[in-house]
């Protein structure tokens, strides 16, 4: 005991200054690994990214093994995941710009569990039906939308404006990851213990996320809305007449709103034209597609340090034109197949990353410029706009292609994501406000 002592009195600053370096080290790392609230906050929507790729991979599995359903049924599977969410996006914005964010959001993940959960029930009462399974993605696609449109309007309280470019940054880094194990472990657990029984890990991921977000302790702001009798539509005209009328958020809003649109296009035809014009198997395509999660993984990586060092409109448009060359990769594809495939890796190699430095610092300029009481109606007008026109465009996209062929569909494509960088020309030319 009586050389214990002077050891433990010598180790102590020894203690002290191996627990300093270690905080400073957390703080060069990134100040927002010490902020308790954005991390409940980033750990909640982690495992929810993963779970929902669960759902994406198993609610078509579902309808078409255990359901026999035809194609026309998964058209409507995906034409009414969208359209509860565009139609009602204004009005959502409007409501979440009127009470508490993260009670919005721990609503949303609540709904969409016990909507999930119905699935597997369902099924092992051997009574589940195509209405169910098409009811189950309208409940889930509504309520995402107002999950992502309070989570954007939300970010801002949890975290400095200063550190808002790297808070989407790591969000950004998180989805990247989930897109790149999400599928395969929901490809395993389907085939493990079916698709039903798979979807209920989404159940659970969104019970966990609710958990955690109920955790957070930080105070919300008051709404000064909230003084004032509740007008939707009136609130929902304010939301649109802003948007419409800011200088950097109408030119941004409508180079998002274009491009989605044509973007929209490669969604029904990529995997289509891929397999049937180029004639790429399953197999290595899908390979070539798990190169775009490895990309938007570095793009996250990157982005907030593109966004330190150049102004928004610059970094915007560079980023636009970047990704409009690249992804002329794949109409360009053709001829023998090592040939049509590594145009295909290159579209995904570096398309992705650049879609995803892109969109983390158009987000993170959507946050900054838009004041505290509006930003969930701007999310509502951000929805309706490439909701809208993105669900369109999936439907244009198929009736072109059966008209003229996939590859000059994608060319119109290509070339619509290169002049939706023309908006930005409208935008000031400022650093960040």
């Amino acid at each position: 005991m009586r050389w214990g002592r002077p050891r433990i009195a010598r180790a102590d600053p020894l203690l002290r200054r191996l627990v300093s370096m270690f905080r400073s080290f957390l703080a060069a790392r990134g100040g927002l690994w010490r902020n308790p609230d954005f991390m409940k906050l980033w750990a909640a929507q982690s495992l929810s990214a993963v779970g929902a790729r669960f759902t994406r991979e198993g609610l078509p599995i579902v309808a078409a093994l255990l359901l026999d359903a035809s194609a026309t049924d998964l058209g409507l599977l995906v034409a009414l995941s969208a359209l509860p969410g565009v139609l009602l996006s204004p009005f959502a914005g409007a409501w979440i710009d009127r009470t508490r964010r993260r009670r919005v959001l721990i609503l949303a993940d609540l709904v969409r569990a016990a909507a999930l959960a119905t699935l597997p029930v369902m099924a092992w009462l051997d009574a589940i039906t195509i209405g169910q399974v098409m009811g189950v993605a309208a409940v889930v696609a509504l309520f995402s939308m107002i999950f992502q449109t309070a989570d954007n309007a939300y970010l801002p309280t949890v975290v400095e404006k200063e550190r808002l470019l790297e808070g989407n940054a790591k969000l950004a880094t998180t989805d990247a990851v989930a897109e790149i194990a999400g599928p395969a472990l929901a490809g395993v657990a389907i085939q493990l213990v079916t698709a039903p029984v798979a979807i209920l890990f989404d159940a659970l991921s969104y019970l966990w996320s609710a958990a955690l977000l109920a955790s957070i302790r930080r105070v919300e702001p008051a709404r000064a809305a909230q003084d004032e009798a509740p007008d939707i539509w009136r609130e929902t005209r304010e939301g649109l007449r802003f948007v419409l009328s800011h200088p950097v958020l109408r030119p941004l809003n409508l180079c998002l709103a274009t491009l989605t649109f044509f973007l929209s296009f490669f969604s029904p035809l990529y995997v289509l034209y891929a397999v049937r014009e180029l004639g790429i198997a399953p197999g290595p395509l899908g390979l070539i597609i798990a190169l775009g999660g490895i990309s938007a993984l570095v793009g996250a990586r990157y982005a907030e340090a593109a966004g330190r060092r150049l102004a928004p409109r610059r970094l915007l448009m560079g980023a636009l034109l970047a990704y409009g060359l690249v992804l002329a990769f794949i109409p360009l594809a053709g001829g023998p197949f090592w040939a049509a495939a590594s145009l295909l890796c290159l579209s995904q190699l570096f398309g992705d990353g650049i879609s995803v430095v892109f969109f983390t610092n158009a987000t993170t300029l959507r946050q900054e410029s838009t004041p505290e009481i509006l930003r969930g109606r701007e999310g509502g007008t951000y929805h309706l706009l490439t909701g809208g026109l993105g669900l369109v465009a999936a439907l244009v996209a198929g009736l072109a292609a059966d008209a003229v062929g996939i590859r000059p569909v994608l060319w119109v494509a290509v070339a619509g994501v290169l002049a939706s960088g023309l908006w930005l020309l409208a935008m000031p030319e400022k650093e960040r406000p």
